[in-house]
């Protein structure tokens, strides 16, 4: 089904799949930003849910994310910026 979704706190996991119900299969992008709303966007259209995620949130999903190693991570990208490489 939708793996992504283990990256979200579990409310927000479960208000996402509430507004897929018929759409899972045209899903390509989930947009959060701090205080506004999440943006499901679909193949054709995106789906607006009124719930805006607070910066604490965000930073779970970061965390989540990243295993709970974002300074890990956050060298990790330095480090490619820094030498101009692509992810692999």
């Amino acid at each position: 089904m939708l793996e992504i979704l283990n990256f979200f706190p579990k409310n927000i996991s479960n208000l996402i799949l509430e507004n897929l119900t018929e759409y899972q299969d045209k899903l390509e992008e989930i947009r959060v930003r701090v205080n506004n709303p999440i943006i499901l966007k679909l193949t054709n259209t995106e789906i607006i849910i009124p719930y805006k995620i607070s910066s604490e949130e965000i930073i779970r999903i970061l965390q989540i994310a990243c295993d709970n190693s974002i300074y890990a991570y956050q060298s990790q990208i330095c480090k490619r910026i820094h030498n101009n490489k692509r992810w692999t």
